[in-house]
């Protein structure tokens, strides 16, 4: 089995929507005062709470917090269960020797969903009816398919909400397509694969820019925790919403491309992190989404029977894909010309073809046909 999540807009009334917060509001209330008796128990007594013994004092709580009776009941476990969840991320980073953030607490701003497991919802037509809340207007854009497991009520940054349901369903595979591709990634050019074609870069960041400068200036004249300046927040938040919706939708239509046109599709296994050390092209690095497109490429792989891999990039671009020279060259020079075997092509299609052949090298699939630059190498 496979699972997918499914994300639709639903309208809430003026009402519904007063509920909506309040539930946020208590869910994050809950959260802060499960996260600070685990980490005083510790520092003070060295006593570890456990998940199950937080949930045991869930009824208890609710006869002295009487307002926590309007939130149903599997949600508020929901919420112990991500305070628990938010440990045993910690914990695990500490032991591989990672940099690791203690468990936080949440603010208004930062806590934006809760989630009902299994029960205390129910989905018609044109309405999603949910425990504690009423009936929500929801636009479904697209069938579910598959078996519902749970349902997240999420507001963005906009005050936008969403239903999301995590679902079990079968995989879809697709036919063979016998073609492999490795993709180098870059700037300029957003993906250029090894079979020549290449993936413009929209920058949308760059696009909005000025825009969003100008919004980002008109906030900050307004003086703190007045109207105006909540007001002038929203344009902004609203523009930065923009660029990652459409920044999204270009990794999903990329993604799709490379596992509707390749069996095996071999990426760059980039340190996003350490690139964006270099200030001059920070910016650049960050408008792109590389991350995001191989995230995106992953899972639809997985769930049409196709394989990705991702290898080391050192030295691709140095290395002739025609007869494994070195040839050395700045980052200034887009040309890859081999002295040795007289290959001259673009220094980042030159990359993508190495990329490829490391890519079936680590695979060990020798029953993929080789291309044919691969062949004598």
């Amino acid at each position: 089995m496979f699972k997918k999540t499914f994300k639709y807009r639903i309208f809430p009334t003026k009402a519904q929507t007063s509920k909506l917060e309040a539930t946020l509001g208590l869910c994050r209330e809950l959260y802060n005062s499960a996260l600070s008796e685990r980490r005083d128990a510790w520092k003070l007594n060295r006593i570890n709470i456990s998940n199950p013994d937080q949930e045991k004092q869930l009824p208890e709580i609710k006869t002295i917090r009487t307002d926590l009776n309007s939130v149903y009941s599997q949600v508020l476990q929901d919420v112990l269960k991500r305070v628990d969840r938010s440990f045993q991320n910690f914990f695990r980073r500490v032991k591989r020797k990672e940099k690791a953030g203690f468990p936080r607490f949440q603010n208004k701003d930062r806590y934006n969903s809760f989630t009902y497991k299994q029960l205390g919802f129910s989905l018609s037509v044109e309405k999603l009816q949910v425990s504690k809340i009423g009936k929500l207007k929801i636009k479904l854009h697209r069938e579910i398919i598959g078996k519902v497991k749970t349902l997240t009520v999420s507001r963005d940054s906009c005050g936008k909400w969403f239903a999301c349901f995590s679902v079990e369903t079968a995989k879809e595979i697709l036919e063979p397509t016998k073609k492999q591709v490795g993709g180098d990634a870059g700037i300029t050019t957003f993906l250029t694969l090894s079979d020549g074609v290449e993936i413009d870069n929209p920058r949308f960041l760059k696009t909005d820019e000025k825009l969003l400068a100008t919004a980002q200036r008109r906030m900050a004249k307004q003086p703190k925790g007045s109207k105006e300046r909540y007001k002038k927040r929203k344009i902004v938040a609203k523009i930065h919403n923009r660029i990652k919706n459409r920044r999204s939708n270009f990794a999903h239509q990329v993604s799709r491309f490379l596992v509707n046109s390749y069996d095996v599709i071999v990426f760059e296994d980039l340190n996003i992190s350490g690139m964006m050390k270099n200030h001059c092209l920070a910016k650049s690095i960050g408008d792109v989404a590389w991350n995001q497109t191989v995230q995106y490429t992953q899972y639809k792989a997985e769930n049409a029977g196709r394989c990705v891999q991702t290898v080391n990039p050192r030295n691709t671009s140095q290395i002739c894909s025609s007869c494994s020279e070195t040839v050395k060259k700045d980052l200034s020079v887009r040309i890859h010309h081999c002295l040795k075997c007289g290959l001259e092509i673009c220094r980042d299609l030159n990359a993508a073809k190495n990329i490829l052949r490391i890519g079936l090298d680590s695979l060990g699939n020798q029953s993929l046909e080789a291309p044919e630059f691969i062949r004598g190498v």
